[in-house]
């Protein structure tokens, strides 16, 4: 089994940690630089979002980047996204925290029809997807369970990034058409690693 090598420096709950650390502060900064105001708060919004997508992209490829090219990155991504995956649910909280802050303050649901919906779906399978991927939890489920919500919510998010980026794209084309196609590519690729057959087992990292 290959072993992780001393430049992967950041592993397991220091992935976790690091960036709700880091996700935090930079909210706090934003809100004291234009204080508790709709801007503000819109601000930590935007924030939040575009921190979260670079962590839902390693964390949908990580499987495929290793079956795909192997390599130490690669195999890093594998082994800790469990950790990758709550730093991502963290960032979203925070994100639901600034939308409820800016519902309450204005007085408007900012969001509605397809968005609110899929808004509702993404958020109830990150809950769902948190909860089990601590241990104690997913030995209660089943195998095919497990893979069927965790593959499951990872494609309504999949489709939550594509039209979000895809709308906004005809507002700003040269920020968010690249990051559409992006999202648009982890599919496919998704696809053809799933044709390669397995070469390494490998371990999740676990502190």
């Amino acid at each position: 089994m290959l072993q992780l090598m001393r430049w992967d420096r950041f592993r397991t709950w220091e992935i976790v940690t690091l960036t709700s650390i880091s996700v935090a502060t930079m909210m706090l900064l934003l809100l004291f630089a234009h204080g508790l105001t709709e801007t503000g708060v819109l601000l930590t919004i935007r924030a939040t979002g575009r921190v979260s997508f670079p962590l839902f992209f390693m964390l949908s490829l990580s499987g495929s980047l290793y079956k795909l090219i192997p390599s130490r990155k690669a195999y890093w991504l594998l082994a800790n996204r469990k950790y990758l995956g709550l730093a991502f649910a963290i960032v979203y909280l925070y994100h639901a925290l600034g939308f409820t802050t800016l519902i309450i303050m204005t007085q408007e649901p900012h969001i509605e029809g397809l968005e609110l919906i899929l808004s509702i779906i993404c958020y109830g399978f990150l809950v769902a997807m948190t909860v089990t991927s601590f241990r104690n939890i997913r030995r209660q489920i089943s195998p095919w369970l497990w893979n069927s919500l965790h593959g499951t919510g990872m494609l309504f998010f999949w489709y939550f990034f594509l039209q979000e980026f895809m709308h906004r794209a005809e507002e700003n084309m040269v920020v968010y058409l690249p990051l559409a196609l992006m999202t648009a590519a982890i599919l496919p690729i998704k696809l053809i690693a799933a044709t390669k057959p397995e070469k390494t087992t490998v371990q999740e990292v676990n502190p």
